[in-house]
């Protein structure tokens, strides 16, 4: 559209049930980071059933079980309502069915890691209508002793502590979605089981490994989005699932707007791995240039519930910036819920990244992490805002710059870069930019 003598660019983004609309100038426009257009599976039922018969790495499915085995299959949480979980969970509880398991057999254990359980109601969102009744749905408690048992430590010294339940049946399948993690690499696969299933003490123990050796270097240099080899967050969650011995995993890709892309079955690391393989290539998006400006969201509801869902795709959106230090993020997700977990407040109240990374290191724990990578973003920016409907004190206790809309944090950013460049990420979580030669 055309205002005065200048063009603008005006985009509707996702904030929350919401949307917020902004605008950009035409000349300042680097470009919109959106991931390689890829054709959504025509029939979901099908691409399953062809990926639990002709698995990677395992005989299918119908071969692995019989009549009379006890089932227990790990479900992405509340958090990952993204993952449609009502969709297909359905469909593999009836290839079971076909496969001799009755409904009475199956147990689905809501994987929820380090997050509250759901109640009744969220349970409902999660397994959906169609799941049958006669299938047991339990939710996993990391805080629970009663719901975990111990394995022993992993190569790397992690003690292991797993949901009883996944322990205790027959066969154990894990299902989720692959998509780029800000510091385990990739979703999906082995994440079911650490941190999906597992003890809290166990959690804390592999998240920890985020941090970098040396106290003031921030994180580990190879925990970050789209890296699995020598990434020792991840290499110690697979450690953890092959103690487990899940039987076969079930995973899916899907695009920015929850269409299913691909199922990807089989083996526990070798179907994840082919699983990374097809995301990389589908969200890995080529940039010209780093933006001197990088807006970033993911998306709205339900992935910005809070600020730990918010930032999840921080990682990304640093990675198109300017590397200078003289750039200006801005993080948008609406925070509905706050924070997260009451956890988070009081690293909030310690505020600056020294007194935070002090703690971290001497009593882990996945809130204070989440808080500290959001504090070190000023090391790679000059200014890094959050559009939210956030507490703007508490925001900005950890150097922070809170905004109400895009539009005004974008008026902000430009006169602090005049005439910089604005590069759009508006799946951030999704997308992994990479500089082109």
């Amino acid at each position: 559209m055309r205002s005065g003598k200048v063009f603008v660019m005006r985009f509707t983004w996702g904030f929350g049930r919401g949307t917020q609309e902004f605008e950009v100038p035409d000349h300042l426009l680097l470009g919109v980071v959106e991931g390689t257009a890829v054709e959504p599976l025509p029939d979901l039922g099908k691409a399953l059933e062809k990926a639990l018969c002709t698995p990677v790495g395992t005989p299918p499915l119908p071969e692995l079980v019989r009549s009379g085995d006890k089932v227990a299959i790990a479900c992405p949480d509340f958090h990952r309502l993204w993952a449609r979980s009502r969709t297909w969970l359905p469909m593999l509880v009836g290839a079971l069915n076909r496969a001799g398991i009755p409904d009475r057999d199956i147990t689905v254990i809501i994987a929820n890691g380090t997050h509250a359980g759901p109640g009744y109601e969220g349970i409902k969102e999660i397994v959906g209508d169609r799941l049958p009744h006669r299938v047991r749905v339990v939710s996993h408690d990391a805080r629970d002793p009663a719901q975990l048992r111990y394995l022993g430590k992993t190569p790397m010294g992690t003690p292991l502590w797993i949901n009883r339940h996944a322990l205790e049946a027959d066969h154990l399948i894990l299902t989720g979605a692959v998509v780029p993690h800000a510091f385990a690499g990739y979703g999906g696969g082995r994440k079911a089981v650490l941190p999906g299933l597992s003890g809290m003490v166990t959690i804390l123990a592999n998240h920890c490994r985020a941090l970098s050796e040396a106290h003031g270097g921030g994180t580990h240099p190879m925990a970050r989005p789209g890296v699995l080899a020598g990434n020792p967050v991840h290499e110690d969650m697979l450690a953890a699932a092959r103690m487990v011995g899940p039987r076969f995993i079930v995973n899916f890709a899907l695009s920015e707007e929850g269409e299913f892309l691909g199922v990807f079955a089989g083996d526990l690391e070798q179907a994840h791995e082919r699983g990374c393989e097809f995301v990389a290539s589908a969200f890995r998006v080529e940039i010209a240039a780093k933006g001197d400006i990088v807006v970033a969201s993911r998306g709205g509801f339900p992935m910005d519930l809070t600020f730990y869902q918010a930032f999840q795709s921080n990682a990304n959106a640093r990675a198109a910036l300017r590397e200078d230090g003289e750039g200006v993020l801005i993080m948008v997700g609406e925070c509905s819920e706050g924070l997260g977990p009451y956890e988070f407040h009081r690293w909030f109240e310690l505020g600056g990244e020294d007194a935070i990374e002090a703690e971290l290191r001497r009593d882990f724990t996945v809130p204070g992490f989440v808080v500290f990578r959001a504090a070190l973003l000023h090391r790679q920016a000059r200014k890094v805002m959050l559009v939210s409907r956030l507490d703007p004190d508490m925001v900005r206790r950890i150097g922070i710059i809170p905004h109400a809309s895009i539009g005004e944090a974008l008026r902000e950013a430009m006169d602090t870069v005049p005439g910089g460049k604005v590069l759009l990420m508006p799946h951030a979580s999704q997308t992994i930019p990479s500089l082109a030669c």
